[in-house]
């Protein structure tokens, strides 16, 4: 590998001459490795956009169920219990 300076002096080119190999390398062989997917490049239209929202509504609402369900079952067995589940704000871990 030469840096810029040595690759002027040993093929007695200029720097802008190099800028411009180095253009035609990337585009004519490189270029192909690095294009990204056809896929990744259209953006999404307004309808795959609506259905993107409500997929994420209807997940947002069955997690809320799934968290009230939690919540009546962890009351339930507090008041079955007789024995406080949840951390309170502040208390310290209890060591083994």
């Amino acid at each position: 590998m030469l840096t810029i300076r040595q690759s002027t002096k040993q093929y007695h080119v200029s720097v802008s001459t190099l800028q411009d190999w180095n253009r035609w390398y990337y585009k004519t062989r490189l270029l192909k490795y690095f294009r990204p997917k056809s896929s990744l490049l259209m953006e999404p239209t307004i309808e795959q956009l609506k259905q993107q929202l409500a997929a994420a509504q209807a997940q947002l609402a069955q997690e809320q169920l799934k968290n009230t369900a939690l919540e009546t079952m962890i009351s339930v067995a507090e008041k079955q219990l007789k024995i406080e589940i949840r951390k309170k704000d502040g208390s310290k871990q209890s060591r083994s």
